[in-house]
């Protein structure tokens, strides 16, 4: 990180010098269930240069699947960092197929300490879903989750980011069609739901999220 910030400001990458904004931990796995490791990183990262990066709380964020006693941990740290759930489905039903620790932290516990956490920093909340082709596009999941998170309060709070699924190659899973998406997208805003669609990059040079993975295991795997 420090290389990349010295490689911005020293102009090596195209566009002109810069400065290192924003950090996101995500993707490398659950960073809560390295909850000491990371608070040490965003520590460091929001201190200020030289010991430190310089970056303010608002330009980090931290992602999890809802590990609840980490996320009060993190709200009690006084890092008003901003916090992202990966919820995926509003239902426990759902949710515990496609995020197995539901069965520990069920939905609404996961939902209450987001709110708890956007309560005590006052930073509003990510809600991240990732749509999926008939398995949590449907209308009704869209009212059942503005439901659950309007049940916690006004929409300042919370912000969802639906984010399309990228195709990968030998899943059965796909990204949802975009009337379906569309019409998510307008049950939720129909009700008050602040709610955006992330631009999904990388498709093209299967650089998307799981893609890279997947061609590396396909490449890899023995011939016959």
């Amino acid at each position: 990180m420090r290389a990349a910030a010295a490689t911005l400001a020293a102009g090596e990458i195209p566009g002109g010098p810069g400065r290192l904004n924003n950090v996101v931990f995500m993707g490398m796995g659950e960073p809560m269930a390295n909850f000491n490791a990371v608070l040490r990183a965003v520590r460091a990262i929001t201190s200020p240069e030289p010991d430190g990066l310089g970056i303010s709380a608002r330009g980090v964020t931290v992602s999890t699947v809802g590990l609840v006693p980490r996320i009060d941990q993190l709200a009690d740290s006084g890092i008003p960092v901003t916090l992202a759930v990966s919820l995926h489905a509003p239902d426990d039903e759902l949710r515990d197929t496609l995020v197995p620790i539901n069965t520990r932290h069920k939905v609404d516990e996961v939902v209450d300490a987001a709110w708890r956490y956007a309560e005590k920093t006052k930073r509003r909340v990510s809600i991240e879903y990732a749509l999926i082709k008939d398995i949590n596009d449907q209308a009704w999941r869209a009212d059942r989750l503005a439901k659950i998170l309007q049940a916690r309060g006004d929409w300042g709070w919370v912000h969802v980011n639906l984010i399309p699924l990228n195709p990968t190659p030998g899943s059965k899973w796909t990204a949802s069609r975009p009337e379906d998406e569309a019409e998510f997208v307008r049950r939720l805003a129909d009700h008050g739901v602040p709610v955006t669609v992330r631009d999904t990059r990388g498709r093209e040079i299967d650089g998307a999220c799981g893609q890279l993975a997947a061609n590396e295991r396909d490449e890899q795997a023995p011939t016959a």
